[in-house]
């Protein structure tokens, strides 16, 4: 069986060199957000299209948060979308060992803010774009390109959700191609690709507690510091009802699947209410997972603000509290305050300040078959599993406008050992190595070939 690729005389050196060039170029672009500057990142990535022969538009969707997008004609069926974003977080640049915006090539890997998010899956997708282009590969749909701004801020109020209000035709497509999954793991000696179909939902909140002021001196029971604080209490004791959702109870399935009658019983105990916790603790992971699977099987809040008093010797008339409210895919805004609620009492107020559903694609589809199908030539015998995330992509910000659509996390790589990729992201010294970026482009432009069409 042939991968997609190998029907096209293609030069993967060369590609190789072209790919690692654009992601430094990339990099050297300062796209911190805040404020962002992605129209630097647009206006580099628009000039390629242009030497390629592709039309670029560039959405200014406020001073300098920029977004280029592009299209390449195909066949009837409906658009495939190549989505990924230019905005990167803050850095610490004391920290790193070789400047966080160089984009410096050493030890066979590029360095940079940005090399794992996402301005490497930026990088591949256009390349993929360039090769169908050069190759005059005839699809059975178009493939849409955008590069977009303000996925890490939170609200993304300047990227893929400005483009479907203000003009849609940019980006509006059934099926999107982005971050979130696709590197490979091990679990228990035997390995895995992912594929990310789901994540937590976004339920930010206010929580306010009145009570009476007064003197310092003189203590009351109606403070409402301490009521605040008796009301946040069993936040830290006692856990939401478990929500494991289809994507959730699909990757401890086909983590199961092989292994040893223990450890299979134990991955489907988690899903479970009567045995999750004490199937958690018996599985052979490390505690940054086993954290990660009890978020993923619930509700979850995290307190991470409080805000009280101006005095230190007045009792103030109102405590503060903010959440971080993370909903398990298949639930609801209201099933969740009602969970909260039930914890926390009758007596604080409670204010949603942010607001994003859940979300989850099927894994029994088109797209996630095709990344199946092309990784089980490229890697056999490696399977490919629906993976869900405690955080957030794009997909936030596109699914609430088009409920229909179905967002798949994929940027094919397997990590490198000692080199830990995942804990680079958003940290210092991020950095990807050239045949992984390598390995992810040709993967992409394999399954976008066989998603349009294009076999054996």
């Amino acid at each position: 069986m042939k991968r997609p690729s190998e029907h096209f005389a293609i030069d993967w050196d060369q590609v190789s060199a072209e790919v690692t060039a654009l992601l430094q170029d990339l990099i050297r672009i300062d796209t911190t957000n805040p404020p962002g500057n992605e129209i630097l990142a647009a206006q580099l990535i628009a000039e390629r299209l242009e030497a390629e022969g592709l039309e670029p538009r560039i959405s200014e969707s406020a001073p300098g948060r920029g977004n280029v997008t592009t299209r390449l004609k195909g066949g009837a069926n409906d658009p495939l979308l190549l989505l990924g974003h230019t905005d990167v977080v803050a850095v610490e640049p004391e920290s790193w060992t070789h400047p966080p915006f160089s984009g410096a090539l050493v030890d066979d890997c590029v360095w940079g803010r940005g090399a794992l998010d996402m301005k490497n899956m930026v990088a591949a997708e256009l390349i993929v774009l360039f090769l169908l282009k050069r190759h005059n590969v005839r699809l059975n749909r178009d493939v849409l390109y955008a590069a977009t701004a303000d996925e890490e801020a939170g609200k993304g109020d300047h990227g893929p959700g400005w483009l479907l209000d203000h003009d849609p035709d940019q980006i509006d497509a059934p099926v999107i191609l982005t971050e979130g999954g696709g590197h490979d793991l091990t679990f228990e000696g035997k390995r895995f690709y992912t594929c990310q179909v789901g994540q937590k939902g976004i339920c930010r909140l206010r929580l306010t507690m009145r009570g009476r002021p007064g003197h310092g001196s003189v203590p009351h029971a109606d403070n409402a510091v301490t009521l605040l604080c008796a009301a946040l209490s069993p936040l830290a004791t006692t856990d939401l009802p478990l929500h494991p959702s289809q994507g959730l109870r699909s990757f401890l399935g086909g983590l199961a699947e092989g292994q040893a009658d223990s450890i299979s019983k134990d991955l489907m105990a988690v899903l479970e209410p009567a045995t999750s916790d004490a199937a958690l603790e018996r599985l052979p992971i490390d505690d940054k997972t086993r954290l990660s699977l009890r978020s993923l099987l619930r509700n979850s809040v995290s307190v991470t603000r409080l805000e009280a008093g101006s005095k230190i010797n007045v009792i103030p008339s109102e405590a503060t509290a903010w959440i971080d409210g993370r909903l398990a895919p298949g639930q609801t805004q209201d099933g969740f305050l009602t969970e909260l609620r039930a914890l926390i009492g009758d007596r604080v107020e409670i204010d949603v300040d942010q607001y994003s559903p859940p979300l989850e694609a099927s894994a029994d589809a088109p797209m996630f078959r095709c990344i199946e199908q092309v990784m089980s030539i490229v890697d056999p015998g490696v399977p490919v599993i629906p993976s869900v995330s405690t955080g957030g992509t794009d997909a936030k910000h596109i699914v609430p406008r088009r409920p229909d659509t179905q967002v798949y996390g994929f940027m094919p790589y397997r990590q490198t050992p000692g080199l830990e990729e995942e804990n680079l992201i958003h940290g210092h010294d991020e950095r990807t190595p050239v045949s992984e970026l390598l390995f992810a482009t040709r993967v992409l432009f394999d399954v976008v070939c066989r998603y349009g069409g294009i076999e054996d």
